[in-house]
């Protein structure tokens, strides 16, 4: 109640005060019979300035709470856009990797093709392992899955009276200019 506010008891049938409650939500009758007041003492004008003052204030109040949730959501939404945008940047980086990786290994399957050994200490091997980020057994396994053609002594070592190149003829550009002669 403010400063100029009196509080004002009358008599009402009890059954009508209590059906009157029932229908309204609470509070609701005390604002009313406020505006009939209003209404009394200053005229409709007055009234209907006070409804109208009330219901301002409702719809700020309103439009605040809905300014409050946009900007939460716009929040959410930016935060949501800086975690897409890291995980295109890695994808892209991954992508980048793999194709560097796939560079290398068809570096190796050349290699392979015109007779050289892949041995598990060479630099190009390891040059593979650390971009593809994995180990050089794991580079051996990929080029073996992508090239099965190739025996399994083009991996290791040459023994003791085997030529250093696991085969002795490439298919390299000598093979091809003999061909065409």
């Amino acid at each position: 109640m403010g400063t100029h506010d009196k509080h004002v008891g009358f008599k009402a049938n009890r059954e009508t005060l209590k059906q009157a409650k029932a229908k309204l939500d609470h509070g609701e009758l005390s604002e009313l019979l406020r505006q009939e007041l209003d209404r009394i003492a200053h005229g409709a004008d007055v009234a209907e300035e006070n409804r109208l003052t009330d219901r301002l204030r409702h719809l700020r109040k309103s439009r605040r709470e809905l300014r409050d949730e946009r900007d939460s959501i716009e929040s959410n939404l930016e935060e949501i856009e800086r975690k897409i945008e890291r995980i295109e940047k890695r994808l892209d980086e991954l992508r980048e990797q793999e194709g560097e990786y796939d560079g290398v290994l068809s570096m190796l399957e050349e290699d392979l093709h015109a007779g050289k050994r892949i041995l598990g200490g060479s630099d190009k091997l390891h040059r593979a392992a650390t971009i593809g980020d994995c180990k050089p057994e794991e580079v051996i396994a990929d080029l073996k899955e992508r090239n099965p053609d190739v025996p399994e002594k083009a991996y290791r070592p040459a023994r003791g009276d085997e030529d250093p190149r696991w085969k002795s003829e490439p298919n390299g550009l000598r093979a091809s200019f003999e061909d065409n002669e």
